[in-house]
């Protein structure tokens, strides 16, 4: 299993360390959290959708600023 983030609440499919793409970006998912979908996390501490032709290189749209501000997160 990954490691958390440094919230504790956080499940990102790759490590913090593993921002190979050209964005800063990687995939992230929190279904214990209410997160069922991917997002994409980045180096700039925001949220941003997956972009499903993609992934992370680019990433979508802007979610939210942090994590507790993605619609539908349940963990605090």
């Amino acid at each position: 299993m990954a490691a958390p983030t440094t919230e504790g609440q956080d499940t990102p499919i790759t490590g913090l360390g593993s921002r190979s793409v050209a964005s800063g970006c990687y995939p992230f998912a929190s279904p214990r959290c209410g997160l069922s979908d991917t997002y994409c996390q980045c180096a700039d501490g925001r949220f941003y959708d997956y972009n499903g032709k993609m992934g992370c290189n680019p990433p979508a749209a802007i979610v939210a600023e942090s994590v507790t501000g993605i619609p539908g997160y349940t963990c605090t």
